[in-house]
């Protein structure tokens, strides 16, 4: 009896919706409507997906060539998906006039993770850790995590006439092009960049290593065998000292004896110089990190000259080459603790090693 007191009235409440339904969606003036909220949201979804590639091409650059560009490259992806995320759950909010205020809470942990992951991303960024890598794996969490908690509170789309359809950023089509897209411009833009490139000697090498200098934020730790036609690589240095990045410069004791005008530059711009120790492993050659995340090697305007390999400057910038720059860095640090540093008064032969 329960039973078939209930089915009459689903029976009457079902076919009411269904007639006002078909109704008001063969109406051509709200068909117009629905289809010019659509065509809105596909503009605002193309927007997203723009984002994501610029994420995807972002990770291609620091694989190529420069984890530093492809780092900053994938944070304005991050910007346009997060702007054109919030303008789509805008334009639907106006259309519809409402929200799904449940999904908020059901679905809230995917917006918590989102903003941890863009915490991680801007740490990543900003610091000097070497562990760049953190902040791709940061931002490709972002992208999925933050836009599907966008959707999810979201009301459903409108139906469309027969041979209409919408376009979400993580159809399978959409995701395809984010893919193919991102891979292409990524190494095109890798191919073109001076992350990581070997080249010559002379004035070319010394405006490389001084436009990597400008553009350190955090540190620069350069070993020096000597200066060889110093005056921008030291005003440089200098430059960044006074605004703040932690400039650490060591040398071999010959440079001490052969050209203490530049180490005595380094000085009075309160840059810490220190002599390296007599018992310098033989394998070393100087290299300069900036932020601990990019190797510049060689090139006669520092290098041991009696080597051939290091007459050409070598930047060292790819993700893939995270291990050998993180090795590198250490070794610094290293070398850093056991190295002497040079008195005020100019002598650092007596000076004793720091333990």
């Amino acid at each position: 009896m329960a039973d078939s007191s209930l089915h009459p009235d689903s029976e009457q409440i079902s076919p009411s919706l269904d007639r006002h339904t078909d109704a008001e969606f063969q109406d051509p003036e709200v068909l117009y409507r629905n289809e010019q909220f659509v065509m809105t949201q596909m503009g605002v979804s193309f927007a997203m997906i723009l984002g994501m590639t610029f994420g995807m091409s972002g990770l291609t650059i620091a694989f190529m060539s420069d984890q530093v560009k492809g780092l900053e490259v994938v944070g304005w992806g991050m910007i346009i998906f997060t702007l054109s995320s919030l303008l789509h759950l805008l334009v639907s909010r106006i259309w519809s006039g409402h929200i799904e205020t449940r999904a908020i809470t059901r679905n809230g942990y995917l917006l918590v993770l989102s903003l941890l992951s863009a915490t991680v991303y801007l740490y990543a960024l900003f610091s000097d850790t070497v562990y760049v890598f953190m902040g791709f794996i940061a931002a490709n969490v972002y992208f999925p995590l933050f836009g599907r908690f966008i959707l999810s509170i979201e009301p459903p789309p409108p139906p469309l006439r027969q041979g209409g359809f919408n376009i979400t950023p993580f159809s399978r089509v959409a995701l395809a092009a984010i893919v193919l897209l991102g891979i292409i411009i990524g190494m095109g833009v890798g191919m073109s960049s001076s992350g990581s490139q070997s080249t010559g000697r002379g004035l070319f090498a010394r405006q490389i290593v001084v436009r990597k200098i400008e553009h350190s934020r955090k540190s620069i730790h350069m070993i020096v065998f000597r200066f060889i036609k110093p005056y921008r690589i030291l005003e440089a240095l200098s430059e960044k000292a006074h605004s703040g990045v932690k400039v650490e410069v060591l040398a071999m004791p010959d440079t001490f004896k052969k050209d203490p005008s530049s180490l005595a530059t380094l000085q009075s711009a309160g840059i810490p110089v220190r002599i390296l120790p007599p018992d310098t492993p033989k394998w070393l050659r100087p290299y300069s990190i900036i932020d601990s995340r990019i190797l510049l090697q060689g090139s006669r305007g520092w290098a041991d000259t009696p080597v051939p390999f290091q007459k050409q400057l070598s930047v060292q910038s790819s993700m893939l080459l995270f291990e050998r720059i993180r090795r590198m860095d250490f070794n610094f640090r290293v070398f850093w603790e056991h190295s002497h540093p040079i008195s005020p008064s100019g002598s650092a032969a007596n000076l004793p090693v720091p333990r």
